[in-house]
């Protein structure tokens, strides 16, 4: 028997269908962006240096590629204790330059890798263990890939840069400066390179319980952006976004960017009892939840472009 909450998604996406259809084709289509999120789980743990590190990364080229992007890979290293000292990242940046390419970018970024551990598992036998990640890492990317397609069929006209960034998930429970390892990197090398004006980060939003919170860092950096965001996400989402402002900074993708100046929105359910644990699998995520985020970041990104 479905519960109310699932009912009440399940109406929800058929009026999400209708809101934002052009024609069949041009829709982000949360059951894709499902597969996408569950092809990178099938590779394994995408721990940096790994096998499956290297068959997901160039899924996520292909992927792009295949939509028109100009895709470039970004070395760095960087030191995790985790990782058992120095270890080398690759950020995928891909570029998507539309028929009136501005000078100005706007930036969607996730991060591709997943946990080396499970410090949260509640077998203790298994915390030591890299995770599968689909939701702390393989959502975020799916969104990603599926907007990518969108903006190729809808012939959006400006540019978008998509950055995936690398050993987000690297750094030791209660350290601060080995997190979100990629970002950095990017934020303190290529930001000359890109003229980018904006940002906004996908972080764990395939959750099938979705329950999407304003971010405290956004909100003090991003406070327009964040705001335009949420109001259009309540209009169409009303049961997974709230209004409720996180009382807690949450360390993420985001944060090298607001440090600098530049506004970022961190979209993240971080209310995910399976977080950094084995049990954070495809089974506990949802194509609503997928279809819902993405649907309403193409609405916003295209609006903003129209503003523009």
């Amino acid at each position: 028997m479905l519960r109310k909450f699932q009912i009440l998604a399940l109406l929800l996406i058929l009026c999400l269908g209708v809101c934002f259809a052009s024609d069949s084709g041009t829709d982000f289509d949360g059951v894709r962006a499902f597969e996408i999120l569950k092809r990178q789980c099938d590779f394994g743990p995408r721990v940096a240096g790994s096998q499956a590190a290297r068959l997901c990364m160039e899924f996520i080229e292909k992927e792009l590629r295949q939509y028109g992007l100009t895709v470039t890979r970004q070395y760095f290293t960087a030191r995790s204790r985790l990782q058992g000292g120095v270890v080398t990242g690759v950020n995928i940046i891909g570029l998507y330059k539309g028929e009136r390419p501005t000078s100005d970018i706007f930036a969607l970024s996730a991060h591709w890798d997943s946990r080396p551990i499970a410090e949260n598992d509640p077998n203790p036998e298994l915390r030591r263990r890299p995770i599968i990640g689909a939701n702390d890492g393989a959502s975020g990317v799916a969104v990603l890939c599926e907007i990518a397609r969108v903006l190729r069929e809808r012939h959006y006209p400006g540019r978008i840069l998509f950055l995936f960034f690398d050993l987000e998930d690297a750094g030791l429970p209660g350290s601060m400066d080995e997190w979100c390892l990629g970002s950095q990197y990017f934020a303190s090398h290529s930001l000359q390179e890109y003229h980018i004006t904006a940002g906004i980060n996908f972080d764990m939003i395939g959750d099938r319980e979705l329950n999407v919170k304003p971010d405290k860092l956004s909100m003090e950096g991003a406070r327009k952006m964040t705001g335009d965001f949420f109001r259009l996400a309540q209009g169409r989402a009303p049961y997974q976004f709230s209004d409720i402002l996180r009382d807690f900074d949450i360390l993420d993708d985001h944060t090298p960017f607001l440090r600098r100046g530049i506004p970022w929105v961190n979209i993240i359910d971080f209310d995910y009892p399976y977080w950094h644990t084995h049990e954070d699998t495809p089974d506990k995520c949802s194509p609503i939840s997928l279809q819902i985020i993405g649907s309403v970041a193409v609405e916003y990104i295209f609006g903003r472009c129209k503003k523009n």
